[in-house]
């Protein structure tokens, strides 16, 4: 049996993050967190890499827009499925690199069949 997608939730309000990895788990994720974008980035650079991220783009310390520039500077996360789950709504435009977008609140069906679908999890 192979072993789960792992996923990673970028999410600064904790009770979001927390019914977020608490829905993926419930779905068969492997589910690792990050409050932020930078402990996010220090996250991706280790092993073993997510097959996905979940991210917010209004965070403290490193928004959503900071670290996705990060991942498209680098060789080895460039290609890293990304979908954001945001309330940012249209006010800036996506950061480059995203697969798709889940608007807040989330509908939980929509998250998971835009990672099945979009992502290729599940």
């Amino acid at each position: 049996m192979s072993s789960p997608n792992l996923v990673l939730l970028v999410e600064d309000h904790a009770d979001s993050r927390e019914l977020l990895e608490e829905f993926l788990t419930m779905e068969g994720f492997a589910v690792e967190t990050a409050g932020n974008g930078l402990s996010a980035w220090e996250r991706l650079r280790r092993l073993p890499r997510p097959d996905a991220v979940l991210l917010d783009l209004m965070m403290p310390v490193m928004s959503g827009w900071e670290l996705m520039r990060h991942v498209r500077e680098d060789a080895q996360l460039r290609t890293l499925p990304v979908v954001v789950v945001s309330g940012a709504g249209n006010a800036q435009a996506l950061p480059e690199g995203i697969l798709a977008t889940v608007p807040k609140p989330v509908d939980l069906g929509e998250l998971r069949d835009t990672l099945t679908r979009v992502v290729g999890l599940g």
